[in-house]
């Protein structure tokens, strides 16, 4: 019988990108391919045949395949995609025939079931506008008993060629940081922190041996999910490479009963045969598909640093005046504002305005911020209680923690259990009469703390609490349609594109450092656009690291994303206010450049300086942001090599902000460097500028503009 008997193949094109599913009437579906846009005049058929492997010895006389929906039940010797328990039926070894396909623009339903072990499974996968590929997978239970579920995966073959990975680890105030490894053996991570954690972002990238941020084929994946999660990349004896991504379950947490179905956080996947960066800018492409910003991104001033929980009515108007005179736009007032609320140990879930602090409510602040020209932003924590609280005290069996045991505290808090339908009401009742009370502008949702014993009675419940969350986003998204929420979770904990379908800002971390920030903010890049990444200007000495640095790297490392400050500027000097002018002044002319365009990661070869690079979509205008992190290694710093730009254009090159330059480290400034430098695009590309000699945690600004014709040839 030939391959391709009971075979169908169905394609989707989209964005330079195509991909190609192999449609089995007796099993579960096969991908072809995903990659760089085919012609369109292949033969889908011959593809297909032409990757049919011979059959080894010692092994099964008919292997199971590479599926999209790997099946134990077909001798599938690794990580199913389905693993089920019930005691009426086999439901672990399923093996799946296919009921039906249908094409829907870009995306392909592929339906299958199981008739002994009466399953249906539904995969949704395809290629979004942005060109990244979206899967889906969903299992209902068409018996009469219950089925318990242990996993449900997305699964994707990658090339047998990409044998390095890069995965992301960090701590509190480290987010982000990157673990480069060959790809030669398993790699798990397993998340069970309720959100996604500091040390456990949900995505992995795979590439060929030596792929660069420029150069080789790479392959990223991300679980778009806010809670527990799996993540796995393998590969089997027969030589196939796959990626798999799935919501964690914890025992007992999933028992589908008659005709429910479950479904998997959407799994999503950029390819680029020409490094990390391409890969980088699909996913930035589809995040903004989804913020869908209808303004640029005010710089904002958030209170926590300058005054923590002292909450002083004259103090915090003062701040917000010295704010504006520097050009600030949206002043979030921070943690304190509510009843009771002195330090960390009380309050949370009492959201009443403190009449002790604010006896005339919240309106005279707001009233002084809205008269400056500002927007106004207030924090909240609404996820989390204290023991200490009127609402604990009212309602402790709202915990969502088991209460067979003693409480597990974190941060003197526990999480409240958004899947009692009493609590939820609660909190939707407190939000939306203070949304309703006050023109608020901003939220800044923050969580600070992990799940322990995540249940309400007997059973897990941290699935139950993310979908929660998610309806209650919603719900406010819906009532509230100007008003913007930032995800906040100690930082960076809770990032990814499961929660940025609610929220249009993340809070990256709670490091102000601006040295700790610049391999932050790098990670951060490989999934999302800078225009999410909350980036603030800190005070002269770190709280988190005791740290020192000067205003121009703070300001311009901060000028890598969301733009922000968080140091009381009532004890900043004068010659200080004026540079933090300037760079906002700077900020305000670039960012959209910045925040639409087309964003590189650019390291320098000796890996002690790089270059965040921002190009307009139309190649007119470039932002490139230089950040000298170590001495070099040797005596010059190395030029940078501007990529994107048309090459027979002619650019002028201009510096707009710099940190000191240093006399004790350079005779002389390069011989361009107070002259108004043009090139073309070409020469920008291809031979680069060289920049002057700098201190270690040194920054400097220039933007690259292609000159008009006439001013050319006048």
């Amino acid at each position: 019988m030939s391959v391709l008997e009971h075979t169908s193949l169905y394609r989707v094109d989209q964005n330079d990108k195509t991909l190609v599913i192999a449609c089995h009437q007796k099993a579960s579906p096969e991908l072809v391919y995903f990659g760089d846009a085919l012609p369109i005049e292949t033969v889908l058929d011959t593809v297909y045949l032409s990757q049919q492997a011979g059959i080894p010895q010692a092994m099964l006389d008919q292997p199971a395949p590479m599926s999209l929906i790997p099946e134990a039940g077909r001798g599938w010797l690794q990580s199913p995609a389905v693993e089920a328990h019930a005691l009426d039926r086999p439901v672990w070894a399923m093996r799946w025939q296919q009921v039906r396909v249908d094409q829907q623009g870009q995306d392909i339903f592929i339906a299958l079931e199981d008739p002994i072990a009466q399953l249906a499974l539904t995969l949704q996968i395809g290629l979004l506008p942005s060109g990244v590929l979206r899967q889906q997978v969903t299992l209902t239970n068409l018996g009469a008993a219950h089925v318990q579920v242990q996993r449900l995966a997305c699964t994707l073959p990658v090339s047998v060629e990409l044998t390095e990975r890069i995965s992301f680890y960090g701590r509190w105030c480290q987010e982000f940081q990157q673990a480069r490894e060959p790809w030669q053996s398993t790699w798990l991570q397993e998340n069970r922190n309720g959100r996604n954690g500091h040390a456990n972002f949900p995505g992995v990238i795979v590439g060929e041996s030596g792929f660069s941020e420029q150069q080789g084929q790479v392959v990223g994946m991300h679980l778009a999910w806010s809670g527990n999660h799996r993540l796995k990349a393998d590969y089997s004896i027969e030589g196939h490479r796959y990626l798999q991504g799935e919501a964690l379950y914890l025992p007992g947490e999933i028992v589908l009963e008659a005709n429910a179905s479950l479904t998997t956080p959407q799994m999503l996947v950029s390819h680029s045969a020409a490094g990390a960066n391409q890969m980088s800018q699909a996913f930035h492409r589809e995040a903004r598909a989804r913020l869908q910003l209808d303004k640029p991104r005010p710089v904002h001033l958030n209170t926590w640093e300058a005054f923590y929980f002292d909450h002083d009515m004259a103090q915090l108007k003062a701040l917000a005046s010295a704010a504006a005179e520097v050009g600030v736009e949206r002043y979030i007032l921070d943690d304190g504002w509510f009843k009771g609320r002195n330090d960390d140990h009380a309050a949370l879930g009492d959201w009443f305005v403190d009449e002790a602090k604010y006896p005339e409510g919240l309106m005279p602040l707001i009233r002084h911020v809205k008269g400056l020209g500002m927007e106004f932003g207030l924090w909240f924590e609404p996820e989390m209680v204290n023991p200490d609280s009127d609402l604990y005290r009212a309602h402790p069996e709202w915990a969502l923690q088991l209460p067979q045991y003693s409480a597990c505290l974190g941060r003197n808090q526990l999480v409240l259990n958004l899947a009692i339908p009493e609590a939820y009401d609660y909190l939707r009742e407190r939000l939306f009469d203070l949304f309703k009370a006050y023109p608020i502008d901003y939220v800044k949702w923050d969580m600070n703390r992990d799940y322990s014993q995540p249940g309400g009675a007997i059973a897990p419940q941290a699935q139950a609490q993310v979908i929660a969350l998610y309806r209650l986003l919603a719900e406010i998204n819906q009532a509230f349609p100007h008003m913007e929420i930032e995800s906040c979770s100690s930082g960076g904990a809770r990032v990814d594109f499961g929660i940025l379908n609610f929220t249009k800002r993340f809070w990256t971390s709670d490091c102000n450092d601006a040295l700790e920030r610049q391999s932050i903010q790098r990670g951060f890049s490989y999934f999302f656009p800078p225009e999410v990444m909350g980036s603030h200007i800190g005070p002269d000495k770190s709280h988190t690291t005791s740290r020192i640095h000067d205003v121009a790297f703070r300001a311009g490392t901060a000028m890598l994303g969301h733009l922000g400050i968080e140091w009381n500027l009532l004890a900043a000097n004068a010659e200080q206010k004026v540079t933090i002018a300037n760079w906002i002044k700077q900020y305000k002319r670039t960012r959209d450049c910045l925040h639409q365009g087309n964003n590189w990661r650019l390291p320098s070869a000796d890996g002690r300086a790089q270059t965040h690079w921002a190009l307009r979509q139309d190649a007119q205008q470039g932002i490139a942001v230089y950040s000298q992190l170590a001495m070099p290694k040797q005596a010059q710093s190395l030029p940078i090599r501007l990529p994107g730009l048309l090459p027979e254009q002619n650019y002028r090159v201009t510096v707009l902000e710099h940190s000191p330059l240093p006399g004790h480290l350079m005779k002389a400034k390069p011989a361009w460097w107070d002259t108004e430098l043009e090139l073309n695009g070409a020469s920008l590309m291809q031979i680069g500028v060289q920049l002057p000699i700098l201190d270690p945690e040194s920054i400097v600004l220039m933007e690259v503009k292609a000159v008009p014709s006439a001013e050319k040839n006048a």
